[in-house]
């Protein structure tokens, strides 16, 4: 059989070794009558704490892997490894460092398959990567790990595989439609992904996740994580990430997908009391900065107030407290019987302050108040409002009311109002309902 020069390391090893335990056998029989034709025994061949290695066309590594036991078909030029350490390079660095009860080289040593117990770590962006099936294509720039197809283990379905290891095949969760149902928490994502069989797990010093597969390119500093992501940082603030599928840009330190995204921010270390939650339709998480970007369907809730907020988009920066909405915006205090929509909103949830402009409307159900504004300033805590621009108030509830001025305040539950009209606002008029 003639062997290209790419796979001469690797071969050679076992081509040596082969002659070495053949040796052995003939010399320790004492029944040489019964010994197997060669063929047999190179069939069986069983190499014991050998070093692989894979080069490309230049001579440059690919893969280095240890292992203490390789059982070696020449036929299908099959390696089968057993307790395994070794490296995958990529130009000529270590890229990884990888740990697995055992694995198979095939296609003439490009494409190496590792099984059980399997530890990778990167030697750059500190990411590690732990679960118990990888798929390592050096020339693709591709490491697949977590519960990729079982077809992947035959080169026939490779094309299948690197689909489905994108997450192009990857089967939704049943988390609903967005606008119209809550979508699955992070602990339910974690409950499903972790009930399922060979999950992948990732962390680094930012954050740690879970998977059904994990793709990653090294080039791109990207990995690609699907089916059932549950992901939490690893340092305050203690956000959690829930969705489908997300691409997480080590180096970037962003997060991005475009498969709805829940946010959700705990009170403390433990995880144990939700504080603020956020849900979109797609979006991103940048990392370093605490900020995320929410598009279309988005529904917010801040627990400590109560608070729902619905809108096209949103920008949550976690560390300012601070919600920026530049589209259509309906809130909701349901506790305090109020609402309000405006054009644009903005939101200070630590001052439990509503910012609202344009096209303001805000009602009180108790008194059936209504109050129209340009702008409005909306104290959650205490309801009081200050309005401003185009004012009109009116009010079903005893006493009946309908008025106009430049600006007013008051507190919109209560139904109480000072409103200021005129060029020099020293018209006033105020409106308190009886029993006040």
């Amino acid at each position: 059989m003639k062997l290209s020069n790419k796979y001469y390391r690797w071969v050679a090893i076992a081509a040596a070794v082969a002659v070495l335990v053949i040796a052995l056998r003939t010399c320790g029989s004492s029944e040489l009558a019964n010994q197997p034709p060669e063929e047999q025994i190179d069939a069986e061949l069983t190499l014991r704490t050998v070093t692989l290695e894979q080069p490309d066309e230049n001579g440059n590594l690919l893969w280095r892997i240890k292992a203490k036991a390789v059982n070696y078909s020449p036929d299908s030029q099959k390696a089968e490894l057993s307790e395994i350490e070794g490296e995958f390079f990529q130009a000529g660095e270590t890229i990884y460092t990888i740990k697995a009860n055992e694995g198979e080289v095939q296609q003439n040593g490009e494409t190496l398959y590792l099984r059980g117990d399997l530890v990778a770590t990167s030697t750059e962006g500190e990411l590690t990567l732990e679960g118990e099936r990888l798929k390592w294509q050096p020339k693709q720039d591709l490491l697949v790990m977590g519960n990729f197809q079982d077809e992947a283990l035959t080169a026939s379905a490779d094309e299948a595989t690197d689909k489905r290891a994108e997450g192009e095949e990857s089967a939704p969760l049943k988390t609903g439609d967005v606008p119209q149902a809550k979508a699955l928490t992070t602990q339910d994502l974690l409950n499903e992904t972790a009930a399922k069989n060979a999950p992948v797990f990732g962390f680094n010093p930012q954050m740690e996740a879970i998977a059904q597969v994990a793709s990653v390119s090294n080039k791109d500093n990207r990995v690609q994580m699907t089916g059932g992501v549950a992901a939490k940082s690893k340092a305050s603030p203690w956000l959690t990430f829930a969705s489908e599928q997300i691409t997480w840009l080590t180096k970037q330190e962003l997060i991005q997908t475009d498969k709805p995204l829940t946010v959700e921010k705990y009170q403390a270390e433990g995880y144990k009391t939700v504080t603020d939650r956020v849900i979109g339709a797609k979006g991103n998480v940048q990392l370093a900065e605490n900020i995320v970007t929410l598009d279309e369907a988005v529904q917010m809730e801040s627990l400590t107030q109560p608070l729902k907020v619905n809108s096209k988009v949103a920008v949550w920066d976690v560390d300012a407290q601070t919600v920026e909405i530049d589209s259509q915006v309906n809130i909701e205090q349901p506790e305090r019987k109020v609402t309000a929509s405006a054009n644009q909103a903005s939101l200070d949830l630590a001052q439990q302050v509503v910012y609202l402009t344009g096209n303001v409307q805000a009602n009180g159900e108790e008194n059936d108040s209504r109050l129209q504004a340009d702008r409005v300033v909306w104290k959650t805590n205490s309801q009081d409002v200050e309005a401003d621009g185009n004012v009109q108030y009116e009010q079903a509830a005893s006493p009946e009311a309908s008025i106009s001025g430049d600006k007013a305040t008051g507190n919109i539950a209560q139904g109480t109002l000072v409103i200021l009209s005129g060029e020099s606002s020293d018209v006033v008029t105020e409106i308190v309902p009886e029993g006040f």
